[in-house]
């Protein structure tokens, strides 16, 4: 038969602090969401500027400022990313803590980890991945000379 879960003082504590950095990790995955919207706004409103004051003509300017807008977003977003597994990582800490209080033996702690290149380069990153490449290549073709007005 099972007995009932009585909570501990140190069990609640854990609860509540665990609670605090879920609430934080959905706030930095929201943050996440919104720098690649930003980011792709940004450079459509930055490269309309762009054509404007270059009177409609093809220069450097055009490919340079949206690889560093995006190369700006890729950086906050990756350390925004990082600081979100950091958090679940310390979540995953404090369950097995509990679980460990009160001697759970089947207990599987998810494995998470944080490091700053996973972080730089996963999926969620692609869509800076795919803007850079097709500035890259819209660069190049610049060059030499495949884009003409």
């Amino acid at each position: 038969m099972n007995e009932e879960y009585k909570k501990s003082c140190e069990d609640e504590i854990e609860l509540i602090e665990i609670q605090q950095l879920h609430e934080a990790t959905l706030q930095i995955s929201k943050s996440c969401f919104e720098f690649k919207k930003l980011c792709v706004g940004l450079i459509g409103a930055g490269l309309a500027v762009l054509v404007k004051l270059s009177g409609n003509e093809i220069n450097h300017s055009l490919f340079f400022i949206p690889l560093l807008i995006c190369f700006g977003f890729w950086i906050a977003d990756f350390t925004a990313y990082y600081y979100q597994r950091s958090t679940r990582s310390v979540m995953n800490s404090k369950l097995s803590s509990i679980a460990q209080r009160n001697n759970i033996d089947d207990f599987q702690r998810a494995n998470v980890t944080a490091g700053w290149f996973k972080s730089a380069f996963n999926l969620s990153m692609s869509l800076y991945y795919v803007i850079g490449l097709l500035v890259i290549a819209g660069w190049v073709s610049y060059i030499c000379d495949w884009i003409k007005l």
